[in-house]
């Protein structure tokens, strides 16, 4: 079978690129995994948030078997996930008490199962590119492909509507208030037409606005939160929303609107439909174009 170098070559920078990351969310991974096995653990309590530009990190306090007190920021995030006063697991190495890790999912693996996963879209993708560079038929590629998309995005999709629906059905209310839109901006480049048909490139701004909510809890606890973002925004300052939060973990918190809830669903479901539909209909198309050249 002929090989085509140009895909060849594009192939193996792709499954490159895939590879670093995958490498790189595994190391994370591993990273946290020395904690978790040969840790050991402290409770510990949130003190404070400490707001860094555009980061939040937790200042947590604990103390060691010795009765020597330590407090430690821990790794900032681009929104609030403690409160103040939260109650914490820590994960701390002895030999040196200011390596911690705290003892949460979203803190020890979702940041490598984030990596793991973006890393393995680009293997899949260089997959692609090898079976081109092999003269593979781009239909059944690109099915295979879809219906992998498909897959994984059914399965977001019925995780944030367990996640949704167990955070709605058996969370706590309040009355919250907005205190400031945040606003935060990236640059990409993206190509254009000109009227004379030359194609250039330009940098672009993209804007997005989120709003950030503080509220009280049933117990008298102060939680700020940020709602999701997009281009625009239909809140401002001073507005009273409504809240919906986890009793146990209130940091976990939305408003109650169909943004902030059940738009990740209804996005994750409409991806799996698109490109699920999308497969099955080339794969019809395809054996429909054979039967008419009585390919059997």
């Amino acid at each position: 079978m002929a090989m085509d170098m140009g895909w060849h070559r594009i192939a193996w920078g792709i499954l490159a690129i895939g590879g670093l990351i995958v490498a790189g969310g595994i190391l994370l991974g591993l990273g946290n995994l020395r904690h978790v096995l040969y840790g050991d653990q402290a409770d510990g309590v949130v003190v404070d948030i400490v707001r860094d530009g555009s980061m939040y990190a937790p200042v947590v306090r604990f103390r060691l078997p010795s009765g020597e007190l330590h407090e430690v920021t821990d790794l900032g995030s681009g929104a609030p996930d403690f409160s103040t006063g939260d109650l914490v697991t820590v994960l701390y190495m002895p030999e040196d008490p200011r390596s911690i890790r705290l003892d949460t999912f979203e803190r020890l693996w979702l940041v490598p199962i984030i990596a793991i996963g973006f890393g393995s879209f680009w293997l899949m993708f260089g997959a692609i590119a090898w079976g081109l560079s092999r003269n593979g038929d781009l239909s059944v590629i690109g099915e295979r492909a879809f219906n992998v998309v498909s897959v994984v995005a059914l399965l977001i999709g019925i995780f944030a509507l367990w996640s949704a629906t167990d955070l709605y059905a058996g969370g706590g209310r309040a009355q919250g208030s907005v205190v400031e839109i945040r606003r935060s901006s990236s640059i990409v480049t993206e190509e254009v037409t000109l009227a004379t048909g030359r194609e250039v490139r330009r940098d672009v701004e993209q804007v997005s606005f989120a709003p950030v909510v503080r509220f009280t809890t049933q117990e008298g606890r102060e939680v700020e939160f940020h709602g999701r973002g997009g281009s625009g925004t239909s809140f401002s300052a001073g507005d009273v929303v409504t809240v919906v939060y986890d009793r146990t973990n209130p940091s976990r918190a939305r408003i109650v609107s169909f943004l902030d809830l059940w738009l990740p669903t209804v996005v994750a479901f409409a991806v799996a439909f698109l490109f699920g539909g999308a497969a099955k209909l080339s794969r019809w198309m395809r054996r429909r174009g054979a039967a008419a050249q009585g390919i059997s």
